[in-house]
């Protein structure tokens, strides 16, 4: 039987060159593009958008990312706005995300929330194979449907895997499962009722320091959303936070990205421009 959907794919390999961090070689197919990469002034770590401009991902649609940074390169990715999901029949929307982090190298993965129409079915993986000394900020952010318009909750299945291996040894292992026709998600430790999720992973050579941490659980308890930061056992972080609107969730990453950056890092943080 001929496979139906559209199986697009994104091959960036990055590399030190100089002062600063080059996309050293691409490939890329349809429902995926990218924006060649730009610079702040100061910074050697290249800025770039994927891009997925068919309008969003339809039932048996598939997008398979492979992501390599050599020795030293800094990375930092976005997208130019949320990835939309469609009613799927009976076949989910996929996407597969796999990166590979050389050593000294640091990958800021920054997505746009997905957001999962009406009747949506999603599959996603991610995993990440990283020196011990590498920087890893990856975030996933989804909205249960097109809150506005009052659908919210409706999507069929979401399925999402975060694999995280250190040295070749298991360091993060998360994946959540979520049919709201068969599964209680307005319960007390899951999505509670609020439409908007985000999970942030911060893994990096050394633990952030209890003091920063302490701050930062702090400043989230003050704000509308609600948010935990914990350790890990491997030295980083992961953060959960669950908002009623989709301006909060923004708001909550660049704070945490902001923290990380020049709190943990000691660096200059920009917002993103975007599109």
């Amino acid at each position: 039987m001929a496979q139906s959907g559209r199986c697009g794919r994104a091959e960036l390999f990055f590399s030190r060159r100089g002062p600063r961090t080059i996309l050293d070689r691409n490939y890329t197919t349809l429902p995926a593009q990218v924006i060649r990469p730009f610079y702040w002034e100061e910074s050697d770590r290249a800025y770039l958008y994927l891009l997925t401009p068919t309008g969003g991902m339809l039932g048996g649609d598939r997008l398979d990312m492979h992501i390599v940074l050599a020795p030293d390169a800094h990375v930092c990715l976005s997208t130019a706005s949320a990835t939309k999901v469609h009613p799927c029949a009976a076949v989910p929307a996929r996407q597969s995300l796999s990166i590979e982090l050389g050593p000294g190298s640091s990958l800021e993965y920054l997505p746009e929330p997905t957001i999962l129409f009406r009747a949506a079915r999603w599959w996603q993986r991610t995993l990440v194979r990283r020196a011990a000394d590498s920087r890893l900020l990856l975030l996933e952010g989804w909205s249960a449907g097109r809150v506005a318009q009052g659908e919210v909750f409706q999507f069929s299945s979401l399925e999402t895997t975060v694999e995280v291996q250190t040295e070749a040894r298991l360091s993060l292992f998360d994946r959540m499962r979520i049919c709201p026709a068969i599964y209680p998600h307005q319960a007390l430790g899951l999505w509670e009722g609020r439409p908007h999720l985000l999970t942030l992973y911060l893994l990096q050579a050394t633990h952030p320091p209890d003091g920063w941490l302490r701050a930062v659980q702090e400043e989230l308890s003050e704000g509308p959303a609600l948010a935990g930061v914990s350790h890990l056992e491997t030295p980083g972080v992961v953060a959960r936070v669950l908002a009623t609107e989709a301006e909060t969730l923004t708001h909550v990453t660049q704070t945490l990205w902001r923290k990380i950056r020049e709190g943990l890092w000691g660096e200059t943080w920009h917002p993103w421009r975007k599109l």
